[in-house]
């Protein structure tokens, strides 16, 4: 790494004195370099130095061009880097492929004469989006500018710290846009060495979204959050006509109950929107397997609304998992045998002389409570525990960082078997918590159901449809479709073949 200094030495293309003949001051040729493998990087920012770094640890010869290669500041930094950092021009003479790292203002101050017949890579991003009859992007801006040059639209959606820090965002996808074939595919080579996947958006034109991608603000997480955010209002609707509304009606105190609004009647409606949640998470997945045992192929599209739930099921599962993580706090900090006796051991009643007066006593009786739980209480909260222990695990496991150490077998067990007993875990939670009330207790105007009744409904809807699909003739059907068989096609694919 002695020679990836701050600028030109006997071993570098660059000559000393800035010519870039090859040869050095002694009059010998000095060892050729690969030029394929020789990038330029106009720009010495944060940027610059991170891509620079990325693109030194892949095996390529780095030169920084900057306009002041001299500052004792930047040098230090591009030393770090392993690049060397030369002016532009000198850089430009020697690179066939330049990476523009400087912000579209800076682009009229490049020396454009020595940009032509480059293939220049540019990443820049815009501030705010742009639209307009007359509105071009960064990447087209830069190739009216340099006319014979070949621009190539790419790595705008990498950041710098990303690239510094070795593989955070390995295997993520770099979107690539440009009007020549040949330059598009050396810049995919180039992508798919440093560690990322190349995705072709096709032409120059295309930059325009590409440009737009950073800007974004969590475009697949909307639908789900409103879809999470529709339920709970829905349910928190039905909680206020539950427990406050109707029973002040029946008593006709209209005073009471409401102080309950912020904390009680909020943890139970989360905790009740996370089962829903987590249910819709493993819904979607058996409607698509009956979809396609009806239909007997795996190759027709699902509807619409469904392949948008099953593509959200990810953000839904998350959300369930904030959800329930909220609830286990709250409810641990209330949960005592004053607000839920009936998980507990009964309590001992005594009958004790209570002063009320200065001469005046009363006989009272008053409750013990035993801290102790009954058996539906423990199996209520070692219920809730397994539940909340595997949600945190179908969590991690599909962050892309975890996703990439498991095989396909193991994600599957995962995100299914072990999702499924989650699933039947908070069911049953909820049961051991409101047996007592459960079938002998009916909410508003004892006709509407309580709580942890409606919170039952989506886990039973999707228990009852997955149960047929673990008997072994339905299971066998469903694999050999999933394998590539078609029903009544002239070509029935069977076992593996075809996959």
């Amino acid at each position: 790494m002695d020679n990836m200094s701050f600028g030109a030495d006997s071993m570098d293309p660059i000559r000393v004195n800035g010519n870039a003949n090859g040869v050095v001051g002694d009059g010998k040729r000095k060892p050729t370099v690969n030029s394929d493998k020789i990038v330029a990087v106009l720009g010495s920012g944060d940027y610059g130095r991170a891509i620079s770094r990325r693109l030194v640890n892949s095996g390529y010869t780095v030169y920084i061009g900057s306009r002041d290669p001299n500052r004792g500041k930047i040098k230090t930094l591009v030393r770090q880097t392993g690049a060397t950092l030369t002016g532009q021009e000198a850089a430009l003479a020697v690179a066939k492929v330049v990476i523009v790292a400087v912000g579209r203002d800076h682009y009229d101050f490049l020396p454009m004469t020595h940009l032509r017949d480059k293939i220049l890579i540019d990443v820049s991003n815009n501030t705010e989006r742009r639209r307009g009859p007359h509105y071009r992007s960064n990447a087209e801006y830069l190739q009216g500018l340099v006319t014979e040059a070949k621009v190539v639209k790419g790595f705008n959606v990498l950041s710098a710290y990303a690239l510094e820090n070795g593989g955070l965002q390995g295997s993520k996808e770099v979107f690539l846009a440009g009007d020549h074939a040949d330059a598009k595919m050396k810049v995919s080579d180039i992508v798919r060495s440093m560690g990322f996947h190349p995705v072709d958006w096709g032409s120059l034109q295309a930059s325009r979204d590409i440009e737009d991608v950073p800007l974004k603000f969590m475009p697949s997480w909307k639908r789900p959050v409103a879809v999470v955010f529709g339920i709970f209002v829905f349910i928190w609707i039905l909680a206020l006509f539950s427990f406050q509304i109707c029973r002040n009606l029946a008593s006709g105190n209209w005073h009471e109950r409401w102080k309950h609004l912020a904390m009680q009647n909020f943890n139970r409606v989360i905790a009740i929107t996370a089962i829903w949640t987590l249910s819709f998470c493993y819904l979607p997945g058996l409607i698509a397997a009956y979809i396609q045992m009806w239909r007997g192929t795996k190759y027709s599209r699902f509807p619409k609304w469904l392949d948008d739930w099953l593509k959200m099921r990810k953000q839904l599962g998350l959300l369930m998992l904030g959800l329930a993580s909220m609830h286990a706090c709250i409810s641990v900090a209330y949960l005592t045998p004053q607000m839920t006796s009936w998980v507990y051991e009964a309590p001992t009643k005594i009958q004790a002389e209570v002063i009320v007066g200065v001469n005046t006593t009363s006989t009272k009786s008053i409750s013990i409570y035993n801290s102790e739980f009954n058996w539906r209480g423990e199996l209520f909260l070692t219920m809730g525990a397994i539940s909340t222990c595997l949600l945190v695990v179908l969590g991690v496991s599909s962050l892309p960082s975890v996703t990439a150490t498991l095989s396909w077998r193991e994600f599957t067990f995962i995100q299914s078997k072990l999702g499924w007993v989650a699933l039947i875990a908070a069911a049953s939670h909820d049961i051991f918590l409101a047996w007592h009330y459960m079938f002998l207790y009916w909410g508003c105007f004892r006709t509407l159901p309580i709580g942890p009744q409606y919170a039952l409904y989506p886990p039973f809807i999707a228990v009852i449809m997955k149960i047929p699909l673990l008997l072994p003739p339905v299971d066998n059907y469903l694999q050999k479709i999933r394998r590539g068989y078609e029903r009544n096609s002239q070509y029935e694919i069977r076992g593996s073949e075809g996959v």
